[in-house]
């Protein structure tokens, strides 16, 4: 057999070998996931539970997945349909898993939507070259005896394992832990509105805890019952003082709650802590006077002291340090609690609420610090980075007489910045008496509790922003990740001192950013932010001096000894009116300039980063061909040297010509 004879037989044996191989681990349901997060690999807890469903609590998943799906969600179908099948190949006796892939107005189509809830969601799918809409399943309904959860709809940004591990958890267990969630004025449960005739609907914090928990609502006059496990009171502040003390009454006996006090909840600014508590349901304004005030507030500020946690309920926080470039004229009372030593990693040995998170958003929050004598009991969960400060509530809000308090506005400045961070989220665990560290013996128990200073974190915005998988502009491609629905679900389980979903919410496709860029954009952006402050600055020089001249006008008009008090008042109506007049073009005039300066810098900005991206682009495009070319370079000249070498020594030319001059 001549060599490249032997060459094809080898060729064609190693084929069939490879072929044979990947047939029969098809057929075993084998594979190995070789990624860096092994996302599609089932952990060793998720497979415990799998395979220890026996035959005396029969569990069965019916998983509806539609054949074709859109570019971006081929990873999670593809993610979804490895732990399937590895689910039938390891399950228990017990378990059995039937894969469905329906077409849209089949009998299997019917059977998902009939049956168990589970409808086609329309995504648009831009393949080809032009954008047509999808109807794709991607459901699950795990059923054992009475017992049945439904995930509808698995989103590319959730974690098939988790989703997968709770709900099989939920339906073998044999009883919820019960999430009571107290009424006070922030209905994050849902109510009807009496003035607009119309349900609100329950915020998606309620239905993403009903997957594990019973979520009870509990009224707050009455005393919290025994079986409640974690208490979550949404806006402490608008509670009155007897529902005040029903929340002491659970807290001192060492039960586990989760508290938040908002000093500006953007859903409803009238919630804030200043604000006098709303009236009851029904009760609107008329145009003969406001609504009747409603019941006083109960000292929450000196409860949160009692417990540990000191409180201003006047102060906004704000951040300068933004890690998100696409987020870059954000206003900084938003702020994003995230590690700032430079390190890059994600929280690692805080407290296992927030271990393995990358970024907590927190809308217009407020400070928290540990009361005297809880310096030892109070942990700061998450915190800003040092260039923060604070506002007051009124810089914040506007006031009109007929229609009440508006905001949030831009405040003219910012507060100055100190050298300090503010805690937005707090443990506090302790605090009993001694001699009183046991429940029941009349006295207070060690506390356990999680104090956060926002309620706007709990909004739905950061749950459709955690299915998607922090796609913000709908390219397929993340573009931010945000960690608010895994840090509220850590701190609720661990409240309840459950912590077999902690490891499976660090899970997850690691988020890379382009970290160059950002450091290449990060001086543009300082730039930008000091030319912004200066400009506010002369802004606020010019007026002062404006209402400085007012004042002197009117000063110099009151200590006139020649001039009755009529005349006086006549004179100073009239200095009034014209410097108020001068005040007002001048106003308008350091507004213009301040925009103009502000416009001006951004033009700069935006420009400064538009030569580095494209710098970037150029490098980009001109890096990658050159390892190529230098291999081929570094070929061609070898095979050229060794061509050489086989050439006999009689027949190179500098041979020849030697023998024809001999």
């Amino acid at each position: 057999m001549t060599r490249r004879n032997h060459q094809l037989v080898r060729f064609f044996s190693l084929a069939i070998a490879a072929s044979s191989v990947a047939y029969m681990g098809a057929r075993a349901n084998t594979f190995a996931d070789v990624t860096e997060e092994g996302l599609s690999e089932i952990t060793p807890e998720t497979l415990g539970v799998i395979e220890n469903i026996g035959v005396e609590r029969p569990v069965t998943v019916h998983a509806f997945v539609s054949k074709e799906v859109p570019r971006e969600y081929v990873t999670a179908r593809t993610r979804l349909l490895n732990i399937l099948r590895t689910m039938e190949a390891k399950g228990g006796p017990g378990l059995t898993v039937r894969i469905v892939e329906p077409e849209p107005y089949s009998l299997e189509a019917e059977e998902a939507m009939e049956n168990f809830g589970i409808v086609p969601r329309p995504l648009a799918d831009r393949s080809g070259g032009r954008v047509e809409a999808l109807d794709v399943f991607m459901g699950l309904a795990f059923v054992s005896g009475p017992r049945e959860e439904v995930v509808p709809f698995l989103d590319r940004g959730l974690s098939v394992e988790y989703e997968v591990a709770r709900a099989l958890r939920v339906v073998t267990q044999e009883k919820k832990r019960v999430v009571g969630i107290l009424r006070t004025d922030a209905t994050i449960m849902g109510n009807f509105d009496l003035q607009a005739k119309r349900q609100q609907p329950a915020w998606q914090i309620i239905a993403e805890l009903k997957k594990q928990y019973e979520v009870r609502s509990l009224n707050p006059k009455a005393a919290i019952p025994e079986d409640v496990d974690v208490l979550l009171v949404p806006q402490l502040s608008s509670c009155t003082q007897d529902e005040l003390d029903q929340v002491r009454a659970y807290v001192d006996a060492g039960r586990p709650a989760l508290l938040t006090v908002d000093p500006m909840p953007l859903f409803d600014v009238r919630l804030s802590p200043r604000e006098p508590k709303l009236p009851p349901p029904g009760q609107q304004n008329n145009m003969f006077g406001g609504p009747p005030p409603g019941e006083p507030k109960g000292d929450y500020v000196g409860l949160l002291r009692d417990f540990g946690v000191e409180f201003a309920d006047d102060q906004i926080v704000y951040d300068r340090t933004n890690p998100n470039p696409v987020f870059s004229g954000i206003q900084p009372q938003i702020v994003f609690a995230h590690r700032t030593d430079g390190s890059g990693l994600e929280f690692e040995g805080v407290d296992p609420t927030v271990d393995g998170l990358s970024q907590v958003v927190f809308l217009y929050p407020g400070a928290l610090s540990a009361a005297a004598g809880y310096q030892d009991k109070f942990t700061p969960l998450l915190e800003t980075s040092k260039a923060s400060g604070v506002n007051v509530f009124e810089d914040l809000v506007q006031r009109h007489p007929l229609f009440g308090i508006s905001g949030p506005v831009p405040p003219r400045a910012l507060g100055e910045a100190t050298p300090e961070d503010y805690v937005l989220a707090a443990r506090v665990q302790g605090g009993a008496k001694e001699g009183e560290g046991e429940e029941g013996s009349g006295g207070n128990a060690d506390r356990n509790l999680i104090v956060l200073a926002d309620l706007d974190m709990l909004s739905d915005l950061f749950f459709q922003m955690h299915a998607r998988g922090g796609d913000v502009d709908g390219d397929g491609l993340d573009d931010v990740r945000f960690d608010n629905v895994s840090f509220l679900l850590n701190a609720v389980d661990s409240l309840a001192g459950d912590d077999r979903f902690l490891e499976l919410r660090r899970r997850r496709q690691t988020f890379r950013r382009l970290t160059k860029l950002d450091e290449e954009t990060q001086d543009a952006r300082d730039k930008r932010q000091t030319q912004i402050d200066e400009a506010n600055k002369a802004a606020d020089a010019e007026l002062e001096e404006a209402k400085t001249a007012l004042e002197a006008a009117v000063a110099a008009v009151q200590e006139r000894d020649d001039l009755d008090e009529t005349t006086k008042q006549v004179l100073l109506k009239s200095a009034e009116e014209t410097e108020n007049r001068r005040l007002a073009a001048k106003t308008d005039k350091i507004e213009r300039e301040k925009q103009r300066a502000i416009a001006k810098t951004e033009t700069e900005h935006r420009r400064s980063v538009d030569e580095i991206q494209n710098r970037i682009r150029i490098w980009s495009l001109l890096l990658p061909p050159i390892p190529a070319l230098l291999m081929g370079i570094f070929i061609f000249m070898r095979k050229r040297l060794r061509e050489r070498d086989n050439i006999p020594a009689a027949r190179r030319s500098g041979a020849a010509s030697k023998g024809a001059k001999a």
